[in-house]
């Protein structure tokens, strides 16, 4: 049985808690603790490139809207290799991002409400996880509920925390730094650049959903950009207060500091319901497309036909529940000492920006209009100066990914060649 399909409200609120996410908790502070005052200007470039990408890839999923996505842009553009590369760079993050954004909503529970161990994290993250891949399992429709729910909340709570810290609580001194900006250091800025640039990772798997959204090529389009404008007030509104704001002892750390002035006392259990809000639904934005493209690639004979199996929904239940005993296994990890978040995130970072690179790229090549064409460009030289910052051992694992595939493309080729050269010969009298 099919579900009914979504349309831009519903397909908004699931990109925008997908890309606000964990990011918009604990990016802000960082930046700051980095650039000091030019973490704001930072946080302003980083947004306007986020637009850009969210429009770039919306309009690559309007080209093929299906659970292919950016996959099947990049195939056509560069040849099957090239999409292989690009579709198990995205799932091979998604085995490990998500562990990383449910530790984030165990880090943020109430003080006091668990032992502050590894152990109590690590077993809260998998409860949060379970729970996750449940509402999954329902379908993008009782997905699209949930995320709508969610994401509300979470971004009128996190503007009006900054609009009360920017109208009473503003700090002379962090605003006179801002008026009178020191030299610009080029080295730390690149920095700041390239850890804000995950701030607006989530737009390259939009176009997985476009078999489930109502006319693809007006829905995705006008949700993307709804999305993008509201993650980016959001997003420059709580690095404002932050930078800005004066805050008094025993706020809390970081953005719970904004929800102060709001809610006082009760403001770190309201911090911890924001974050597992945006996270919860950063997961569902995030695992829901992986398991499409994984699916589909299944369909398409890259992996075996059981990856394909769904529940009377249309989810791809099979992959999701080797997803879930992946990011379980991960969690048990964290509980034992063996591993932590930075430690995850640090092999997930790599494969998102190389399926993030390979679809900027195809739509440079696909896309007919001029300023659609050098806005992707724009966005494939900046992805490939991110890339390069990565860790060593992240960019050896993709250059031997790309080296598998490419020898087995090579291989395919050659035997294409030679049964249609046996063809030839049989067919002669």
């Amino acid at each position: 049985m099919s579900q009914r399909k979504i349309g831009t409200v519903p397909l908004s609120c699931l990109m925008t808690g997908a890309v606000l996410g964990a990011g918009i908790i604990i990016l802000p502070p960082l930046a700051i603790e980095v650039a000091g005052p030019w973490a704001l200007p930072a946080w302003g470039a980083t947004m306007l490139f986020g637009v850009a990408f969210a429009y770039i890839f919306a309009r690559v999923g309007t080209l093929f809207p299906g659970e292919g996505g950016a996959a099947d842009a990049v195939a056509r553009a560069f040849g099957p290799w090239a999409r292989d590369l690009g579709a198990y760079a995205l799932a091979g993050a998604a085995l490990f991002g998500p562990a990383a954004v449910m530790l984030t909503v165990a880090n943020y529970l109430p003080p006091g409400l668990l032992p502050d161990t590894p152990a109590a994290h690590g077993q809260a993250a998998a409860v949060v996880q379970l729970t996750s891949a449940l509402l999954l399992a329902g379908g993008l429709r009782t997905m699209s509920r949930v995320a709508t729910v969610l994401t509300v909340s979470a971004t009128g709570l996190l503007l009006a925390g900054a609009a009360v810290t920017l109208a009473f609580h503003r700090s002379p001194v962090a605003v006179d730094a801002l008026l009178a900006l020191p030299p610009l250091s080029v080295p730390t800025l690149g920095y700041t650049l390239l850890l804000l640039f995950f701030a607006v990772v989530g737009w390259e798997v939009v176009g997985n959903y476009g078999a489930e959204v109502r006319d693809p090529r007006r829905t995705m389009v006008r949700a993307a950009i709804l999305a993008g404008t509201v993650v980016g007030l959001v997003s420059l509104a709580v690095a404002a207060g932050l930078q800005l704001g004066a805050f008094p002892e025993g706020a809390g750390h970081g953005v719970a500091g904004l929800l102060q002035p709001l809610f006082g006392p009760a403001a770190p259990w309201i911090m911890s319901a924001l974050v597992a809000a945006l996270c919860v639904t950063t997961y569902l934005m995030f695992v829901g497309a992986v398991i499409r493209l994984v699916a589909h690639l299944a369909r398409q004979g890259g992996l075996p036909a059981w990856i394909d199996r769904r529940n009377g929904r249309g989810v791809p239940v099979a992959v999701l529940a080797v997803y879930t005993l992946v990011h379980l296994g991960q969690l048990a990890m964290v509980s034992l000492g063996v591993l932590d978040m930075a430690g995850i995130l640090a092999i997930a970072d790599g494969f998102f920006l190389v399926n993030a690179l390979l679809g900027a790229l195809a739509a440079a090549r696909l896309l007919a209009a001029p300023l659609p064409r050098a806005v992707s460009l724009v966005l494939a030289l900046c992805l490939f100066a991110v890339l390069l910052s990565s860790r060593w051992p992240v960019l050896a694992a993709i250059v031997l990914m790309a080296l598998a595939l490419g020898l087995r493309s090579v291989r395919n080729r050659r035997s294409a060649g030679e049964r249609a050269v046996v063809e030839r010969v049989e067919a002669e009298p």
